[in-house]
């Protein structure tokens, strides 16, 4: 690309972004949408253009409606030009959010040659592709912030005014969000001596804060913490490598530690980056999703790391050779590896004709594992004992613990009592839950009770993947 015209460049990236955003898609053998997101965002989205929202009557049985609706407001209003909208908003933000990452760059005074690498980079990371082949809760609120970035680095009085304001909207994607920009805008307003509009910017996202949660706090007081954990390795989340859909590709961080080092030769004049990477690090291991956000800078220092190892001198060129062909090649299977997983990812055609089984059931309670839940409420439209949005999910550890013990006891009696307290009609199981995520052998807790106690479950239907039980007690 050394020789292309400037705007022919782009257009290849984003020629480049739409082919590998659309992948995973393509590459799909069931059905559904992606992951669970897209569902919970869709059925939320149809609540909000239904004005139903002060109770979800199928999350948690039944909660207080406190999501945060920028994500679900957005798509219910492309949702009324297309009802495709879900699928092609997505790709339309991840062009967005390369395009803005690419001026930012250039604004930033960063080379043509580095921009246009760290712009192949960012296309082919695992974090990029997740964000942008599905719709979920990173999908705009990754290109707002970028946008807020780049009126901020402007010189026109205007728009640094108008990118201050914006601030205010970023806390409606959710205070994880809000709390990585105020970081990054600190660093840079100090770096710059622009601790004035940083003030603005800090008072912005009180208030707005404030307009958020303090409702819910008021009226429901503080969430419950969650006192459970996932069975998941920090290393595994954070690393597409190693099992995660968003994780950052490992060849990325070989090729930091030579975008670091190349850094280093200035010592401290690019402290600002070393304090970015360094929150956006610990974000992303109090919350690993913020490695999404971690990407936008690894892919400017793993293009600065690669570029660098391309000028330097090596006592053997034959070894830097290898090295730099393993290390582009590595890259390009971290984006297949995750591209593959998404592809594969839950619903799974069998599962979704589970839940299309259920949905023609007459309405009931289903207990499952928590992961199922979401697919539910949006497929099969029937109330659920739990799922994965633990923000303000009433008496959530109590559920949790109640699950547990249904899920392991072969006690009937016990069972029976569980049963009775949350009215459960349905039990839905599907593959995985019978290959560790729940259970390891087929007569454990409650598989053994549900084939013995033949006279209290019946078995309506059940494929390669899914189980279906009526409870009869």
């Amino acid at each position: 690309m050394i020789f292309t015209k400037s705007y022919v460049r782009v257009i290849l990236l984003i020629i480049a972004t739409v082919i590998i955003l659309l992948l995973p898609t393509l590459l799909r053998d069931s059905s559904g949408y992606i992951t669970e997101e897209p569902y919970f965002l869709e059925r939320i989205s149809n609540l909000l253009r239904d004005k139903n929202t002060e109770i979800d009557n199928l999350s948690y049985i039944e909660r207080p409606f406190t999501y945060l609706l920028a994500q679900p407001f957005i798509l219910s209003l492309f949702n009324n030009l297309n009802e495709k909208a879900i699928l092609i908003l997505p790709i339309l933000f991840g062009i967005i959010s390369l395009i803005l990452f690419y001026f930012i760059l250039k604004k930033l005074n960063i080379s043509q040659n580095i921009r246009d690498l760290s712009a192949i980079i960012l296309i082919i990371s695992p974090p990029f592709i997740y964000t942008f082949s599905h719709y979920n809760s990173f999908s705009i609120a990754v290109p707002f912030l970028l946008f807020v970035s780049l009126l901020f680095l402007q010189e026109n009085k205007f728009l640094k005014i108008l990118s201050i304001l914006l601030t205010f909207f970023i806390p409606f994607f959710g205070y994880r969000h809000s709390f990585i920009a105020l970081i990054l805008f600190l660093i840079y307003c100090i770096k710059e001596r622009r601790t004035k509009e940083f003030s603005w910017i800090l008072l912005l996202n009180i208030i707005s804060l404030s307009l958020i949660y303090l409702p819910y706090l008021v009226k429901h007081g503080l969430p419950e913490v969650v006192k459970f954990r996932e069975n998941i390795l920090i290393y595994q989340a954070l690393f597409s490598d190693l099992g995660s859909l968003f994780g950052v590709s490992i060849f990325v961080i070989f090729l930091l530690v030579f975008g670091l080092n190349h850094l280093w030769k200035s010592k401290y004049k690019h402290i600002g980056i070393y304090l970015a990477l360094t929150v956006l690090i610990i974000s992303s291991l109090l919350f690993s999703k913020s490695v999404i956000y971690l990407n936008l800078l690894l892919s400017y220092l793993a293009a600065l790391g690669f570029t660098h190892l391309l000028k330097s001198n090596w006592e053997s060129l034959k070894i830097k050779k290898l090295v730099v062909w393993l290390l582009s090649i590595g890259l390009i299977f971290s984006s297949y590896v995750v591209i593959n997983n998404l592809a594969n990812a839950p619903p799974s055609n069998e599962i979704i004709d589970g839940l299309e089984k259920l949905k023609a059931l007459e309405q009931g309670v289903v207990f499952s594992h928590y992961t199922n839940g979401v697919f539910i409420n949006a497929i099969a439209e029937k109330k659920n004992v739990m799922d994965s949005n633990f923000f303000y999910a009433p008496k959530l550890n109590e559920v949790y613990q109640d699950s547990q013990t249904l899920f392991y006891t072969r006690n009937f009696e016990v069972a029976q009592e569980i049963i009775k307290k949350y009215n459960i009609k349905y039990i839905f199981i599907t593959k995985n839950m019978k290959a560790g995520l729940v259970w390891e052998k087929e007569d454990q807790g409650l598989l053994f009770l549900l084939n013995s106690a033949k006279d209290n479950f019946k078995k309506l239907y059940t494929n390669n993947e899914v189980e279906l039980w009526r409870v009869r007690l």
